[in-house]
């Protein structure tokens, strides 16, 4: 058993940044959607940031199995 209560967890770095690329992601189409098309781009170049910095969309190897260089 964990001696940190669920409060006292802290997330990675990299589950943050997952989390806003989502938020973002939701923020830049409700941006859109009510005619407001440069801040769901702003939002939009967040998620993109966001994504990044999570490692998500990065191959960890590829097709062949082989690690990308």
């Amino acid at each position: 058993m964990s001696d940190l209560s669920p409060a006292d967890e802290r997330p990675t770095p990299q589950a943050t940044a997952a989390y806003i690329a989502d938020l973002t992601g939701d923020l830049a189409r409700l941006a859109r959607r009510h005619g407001l098309p440069t801040l769901g781009y702003i939002l939009d170049m967040a998620r993109v940031e966001a994504e990044a910095q999570s490692g998500a969309g990065r191959p960890q190897e590829r097709a062949n199995g082989v690690p990308p260089r």
